[in-house]
């Protein structure tokens, strides 16, 4: 199908996907032809339809939307066909059994045939696509009708099986009783059945293998002697499995293992472990793979011998119905993604998780040969193994490339980032994986019913750890996709979890209901989604992810502290969200609701004084905006304003206040709440010019129009107003407008502590310094002291927290306590020493600390902490923006921080 010179990863992943399908398919038309009489035409009639339902996959090879449509609809047919090259193996055709035949062979040919008119009738991509809908509604219809279909033939194979069983019953009771009195004399041991497959690239993991021989001879009780290993695809616990049979193999006389991904290998492995023990041989007829699995069932649970059975990789536990030998001397080992999969048994079971970090890069460079290595190379190792989530899968296929290659660890990740698709679609020489990254989930996700599979895209795109479910379930109005209405229902949410837990592609967390998906399966889900779908999860998601975080542009609200929890929450999946964009180059369909989640994500920064994260993310919510003359837009400056404001750079702030209050005046009535609030910003940054006349004329004004419209800001102009008054020299003009906000009034020190509210914070600091003003120290030295009790526990090592301090070392200093001033300031050096923003605050920290041991008569410390004070002012840019650098020594290092920081 494939263009000659032509080679399309994703086509060709996709390609490789056929192999098992058409294996079913065939089966069901060699069947079909013999059954019915009709030779080749039967068969002609179902290849045939083959050809012309994936002839459309050539025609649209530019996308592999039709691609993977056919690919899941072949997959469900063959998975829904009943299995007949077993039944034709091992059954007579009975009446009923061949009229249950006939009815699925019926069902299948006419949906062959309607399939030939569809695709007949559109030749070109465009109406496959247009016409998809509705024949993918007569699919499903189909495949109904097919699987009810072939549960019939399943019932009637089996009553078949049953009475085919009772002829033979004397025979068998025979064999099993001479199989009882020989007992082993006629079996050939020891007898190991075990994977051509060198454990040379087995690390770690020696506490799983202590807890898996403890439980195998633990004699408690449960389930015979047997251990279950469950986990994700790719995390080793058929390397587990074989490496515990190889180091016990002198405790058992027969290690067997069973490949048990379906009942026909289970049947096949048998069939080679009964003529290994010597219970059949060559000659014998082994299409009876009843007898040889009772001779191989009947030999464990009757000898004396010591015997291992793994079942490997177990997806159906129907497979243990079909066969499970129990034994006092006989141990069994499973291996599974899925958990539950002996359900309502008591035997133990392991969850086995990826390397950590250490054990990963020993790993990873153990199987390159670089014992000794270089501290920059293992730091490129641990690197590589993070970024593959410490899969043991993923780390040997890794290293298989970087040796054949012959490539450095350093230069290594670089180029995987650019060629991750196509190095994990390879197939390495000398590797004893069966699978490679591109194809261990590959099965699992293809089978997925729809909603899983939406769950899953959509966990895809969010951080891969700890996410919380209530994130997922949260009502959701706005969700117009019907595919993704599981997320408004409890039940149907956990139906669409189901699937995923079972096949271990996710893993929760019962204590704090998170759901957590490995890395490189994200990696996987996003590749195999086409275009269209990763647009509509994203939309989903930034819905989703913005109900946690209040609004902020189209309401003038007051601190947004009582949402911090939820918010916090949600931070690294946004970030993830917002790097995925990137990354794979979703399409964003509203950059409008995309840019205001992010706009939301920047406030909770910018409130948490995460000022540098706060701008990042803010000019990434303006880049994708893109609009320049909108409400929006205008809140976004102001934002961008209040973190120039608190990090001192005060010209850049004043430019964006201006910019948001321009646009708002063009846009909106002059009493407008949102004229008033950018006034309100002109009148702080004006404060902190010292252009006091200004000040007071936009804070004035701002006044007036909130008493107007009898705002519930109001109190928050009024706190503004007296921190400019208190600067222009007038406290008690300051305490008087600050006592008009509403919610100081009647206001004590546990109500303050209790309201949890950080602008309060700023009104105490205000208080304070204006008791300092009018020479009430010890009160002032109370209040500022409630203050940063409050900063510590709210912001913790943040800016507010070095101001706070500050002004208690000062007021300490004055009342003649210099050692617990000096206490104080070294406190708020350390903080702000590591800070980004932080170099004005460790810089007058050290100049009053160096006033102290003058003072004390300490020269030494006093020139030591000078000499900081004066580097460190050096260093800031903005320093003396703005305003008239003086060269009083105390000036000069107060206005290396804001007046007033709320």
């Amino acid at each position: 199908m494939e263009p000659r010179g032509r080679s399309n990863s994703s086509q060709s992943g996709s390609l490789f996907r056929l192999e098992s399908i058409l294996s079913h398919i065939n089966d069901f038309a060699a069947i079909a032809a013999l059954s019915n009489g009709a030779g080749a035409q039967i068969t002609g009639i179902v290849w045939g339809s083959l050809k012309v339902i994936l002839t459309p996959c050539k025609l649209v090879s530019q996308s592999t939307d039709t691609m993977d449509n056919v690919l899941h609809m072949l997959d469900d047919v063959s998975l829904a066909l009943p299995r007949f090259r077993m039944y034709e193996d091992t059954l007579p055709i009975t009446p009923g059994l061949e009229s249950a035949l006939v009815d699925a062979y019926t069902e299948m040919l006419c949906f062959c045939a309607r399939t030939i008119k569809f695709f007949r009738s559109a030749p070109h991509r465009f109406l496959i696509r247009a016409g998809w809908p509705q024949f993918d509604g007569d699919f499903k219809r189909t495949l109904g009708r097919l699987k009810d279909l072939s549960h019939v033939v399943d019932r009637e194979a089996e009553a078949a099986r049953l009475r085919a069983d009772q002829k033979r019953n004397t025979e068998l009771e025979e064999a099993l009783e001479t199989l009882k009195v020989s007992g082993s004399k006629k079996v050939d041991l020891p007898c190991y059945c075990l994977p051509q497959v060198s454990c040379k690239s087995f690390f770690g993991r020696q506490e799983l293998l202590q807890g898996v021989e403890s439980s195998l001879k633990d004699d408690s009780g449960g389930r015979g002697h047997c251990v279950l290993l469950h986990g994700l695809g790719g995390v080793g616990k058929s390397s587990i499995a074989l490496e515990y049979a190889n180091k016990h193999r002198d405790d058992y006389d027969a290690l067997l293992w069973i490949s048990a991904d379906s009942k026909i290998k289970v049947q096949h492995a048998v069939h080679d472990i009964s003529k290994r023990l010597g219970l059949t041989s060559d000659g014998d007829d082994i299409s009876e793979s009843s007898l040889a699995l009772m001779k191989v069932k009947s030999w464990l649970m009757s000898t004396d011998c010591r015997w291992l059975v793994i079942f490997n990789n177990v997806e159906d536990a129907e497979i243990f119905d079909f066969f499970w030998p129990d034994s006092s001397l006989g141990h069994i080992l499973i291996t599974s993604r899925d958990e539950t999969i002996v359900f309502g048994s008591t035997i133990p079971a392991y969850h086995v998780h990826p390397f950590d970090t250490g054990l990963g890069t020993f790993a990873l460079l153990s199987l390159l040969g670089r014992s000794t290595t270089t501290d920059t190379e293992k730091k490129a190792a641990t690197q590589i193994v993070d970024t593959l989530g410490g899969l043991p899968l993923a780390i040997n296929h890794v290293s298989g490339f970087v040796a054949q290659q012959n490539l450095s660890l350093i230069s290594f990740l670089p180029f995987y980032e650019k060629n991750a698709a196509k190095i994990d679609q390879r197939n390495l020489r000398n590797r004893s994986n069966e699978h490679t990254l591109s194809t261990v989930w590959e099965v699992a996700l293809s089978r997925l019913p729809l909603a899983a599979q939406n769950l899953q895209s959509l966990l895809a795109l969010l951080d891969p750890d700890e996410v919380p479910e209530n994130i997922l379930t949260a009502p959701a109005e706005d969700l117009e996709d019907e595919t993704l209405g599981f997320l408004k229902d409890d039940m149907d949410f956990v139906d669409a979890k189901e699937p995923l837990l079972r096949a271990a592609l996710i893993e929760r967390n019962a204590d704090d209901a998170t759901l957590s998906v490995h890395r490189l399966v994200q990696v996987a889900v996003l590749r195999r989604l086409p275009d269209a779908e990763r647009t509509k999860i994203l939309n989903a998601a930034i819905m989703l992810l913005g109900q946690g975080f209040p609004n902020t542009w189209n309401v003038v609200t007051s601190h947004q502290f009582t949402s911090w929890g939820q918010c916090e929450r949600r931070v690294r999946h946004v970030k993830a969200l917002i790097e995925k964009v990137q990354r794979y180059s979703i399409k964003v369909e509203n950059p409008r609701a995309f840019a205001e989640l992010i706009f939301r994500f920047a406030w909770y920064l910018y409130e948490r004084e995460l000022y540098e994260h706060a701008e990042q993310f803010l000019q990434k919510g303006l880049e994708i905006l893109s609009e320049t003359d909108t409400l929006m837009y205008a809140a976004a400056c102001t934002h961008r304003g209040l973190i120039e404001l608190d990090t001192k750079r005060l010209i850049a702030a004043q430019s964006s206040f201006l910019m948001a209050t321009n646009i708002r005046e063009k846009l909106l009535e002059p009493d407008d709440a949102f004229i008033a609030s950018s006034l309100n910003a002109l009148a702080l940054v004006s404060t902190e010019l010292n252009e006091l006349d200004d000040a007071v004329d936009h804070g004035s004004r701002a006044i007036d129009i909130r008493l107007r419209t009898d705002s519930d800001r109001i109190g928050n102009s009024y706190s503004n107003m007296a921190s400019t008054l208190l600067r222009l020299g007038r406290p008690e003009e300051a305490e008087e407008m600050l006592g008009r906000c509403p919610s100081l009034k009647d206001f004590s020190d546990s109500t303050f502590l209790d309201s949890g509210n950080p602008r309060f914070a700023g009104d105490m600091v205000l208080l304070s310094r204006i008791r300092q003003s009018q020479g009430k120290k010890d009160i002032a030295l109370r209040l500022a002291s409630k203050a940063l009790t409050f900063r510590q526990n709210a912001h913790g090592k943040q800016l507010k927290t070095c101001d706070a301090l500050q002004l208690v070392a000062e007021l300490l200093d004055s009342n003649g306590d210099s050692n617990a001033a000096t206490y104080y300031l070294r406190e708020s050096a350390s903080t702000a020493k590591d800070l980004p923003y932080g170099k004005g605050y460790y810089a007058r920290a050290n100049y009053r600390l160096s006033s102290i041991f003058a003072r004390l008569g300490d020269e030494g410390e006093s020139q030591r902490h000078r000499q900081i004070a004066e580097t460190t002012r050096d260093e800031i840019p903005t320093a003396c923006e703005g305003l008239t650098c003086k060269s009083h020594d105390d000036e000069k290092f107060n206005n290396l921080v804001p007046w007033m920081l709320w």
